[in-house]
């Protein structure tokens, strides 16, 4: 008789979401295959719940300040410690766990974004050598990543994903008063350089932003919406941020610069699905760009005058810029749907726990 392998899913960032997900409230992406492992009927599967261990608030803060400051976090460190006791495969979308040393029996998948900064020998790091060569594979989200891990076990580049329905590349439900570029997202920003390049364009400028990196003297073509701390999402909510994106003549995705870094992605995503040019400071991790695949402009760091000069071609060439659009959404429908990319991650899950022995190699 077969008896089918037992997975746990380890996603606490989701935890009391899937209802918005199913209302159309919260983008499906953030789901990162789950919807799709769960329906495989090959495995048993169930998602690891951290809301049910109880620990002090005092302990976690301890444990998390001297234990656990790049994982998870305590609660989902433990609930995966116990999980891992009765379970085949673990498939953390947290990304590396600081206990999966111990793991003894149990397979482990994790996504990773980009290589570690430094090496670690720290016991409770999770990304210590002992962590991660105790991993039966990394899903990655970009090639640089993929190239690094596949040091440490079977390592597969997979690009992300954006929710076509939710961000369905249709007009807006009513005209805005004026043109406007629109800016999105907390981590890796420099604003203050988008600001500076936007003074004297013939056009607003919507910043949905921390307001810790809001300028105490904004101009005048400058309108500014603070985010919440966690999550980001309650400034604004999903209905209303995709009207947004339809309204606006192009997004701007002003970053930091930092090469291996993956902050702005989500929102590169969600405006070509859109049919919006992307103006995006250049990336040198990820495997698009906006430049080389015509899907906008690539702006160099920390230069005002190239962010000026690029939101002024946008606006004088209407029908370049629409171009960009279509390039960017016919590149999402084709290539970054969310059925493709859960496919993709049941179909690698699958090869993990069939295997027998295992070895470090990288998966193409």
């Amino acid at each position: 008789m077969h008896v089918r392998k037992k997975l746990s899913l380890v996603h606490p960032y989701i935890e009391g979401r899937r209802k918005d997900i199913e209302r159309g409230l919260y983008p499906r992406q953030h789901l990162w295959g789950l919807e799709e492992i769960e329906k495989d009927k090959s495995w048993n599967s169930k998602v690891v719940e951290t809301q049910n261990i109880q620990l002090p608030h005092f302990l976690e803060r301890i444990l998390n300040r001297l234990l656990f400051r790049q994982s998870p976090g305590a609660k989902t460190e433990i609930a995966c410690w116990r999980a891992a006791k009765t379970s085949d495969l673990i498939y953390s979308v947290c990304g590396p766990l600081s206990l999966s040393r111990f793991f003894k029996r149990t397979k482990l998948i994790s996504w990773v974004f980009r290589k570690p900064q430094r090496p670690t020998k720290q016991a409770f790091n999770p990304y210590s050598s002992k962590n991660l060569d105790s991993h039966s594979a990394f899903l990655c989200l970009t090639p640089t990543a993929e190239r690094s891990f596949s040091k440490h076990s079977t390592s597969k580049f997979l690009p992300w994903c954006v929710d076509l329905e939710m961000f369905d590349g249709k007009p807006p439900n009513e005209k805005p008063d004026s043109k406007y570029f629109l800016a999105t997202g907390k981590t890796g920003r420099d604003y203050q350089t988008l600001i500076n390049g936007a003074k004297s364009i013939s056009a607003e400028l919507r910043i949905i932003g921390p307001k810790e990196q809001r300028p105490a003297n904004l101009p005048s073509n400058v309108r500014w919406l603070d985010t919440t701390e966690d999550p980001p999402d309650q400034a604004i909510d999903y209905p209303t941020l995709r009207e947004w994106y339809a309204q606006c003549v192009a997004i701007c995705i002003p970053l930091s610069g930092d090469a291996e870094d993956t902050c702005g992605y989500t929102n590169m995503l969600e405006a070509m699905a859109m049919a919006k040019p992307v103006l995006m400071t250049s990336s040198g991790c990820l495997h698009i760009n906006p430049a080389d695949h015509e899907f906008g402009l690539s702006i160099k760091a920390g230069e005002p005058t190239n962010w000026t000069s690029a939101m002024t071609q946008i606006l004088d060439n209407p029908k370049h810029a629409k171009s960009f659009g279509k390039n960017g959404r016919k590149i999402a429908t084709e290539e970054l749907s969310v059925p493709e990319f859960d496919r993709n991650v049941v179909d690698f899950i699958h090869k993990i726990i069939d295997e027998e022995n295992g070895s470090t190699k990288t998966l193409f």
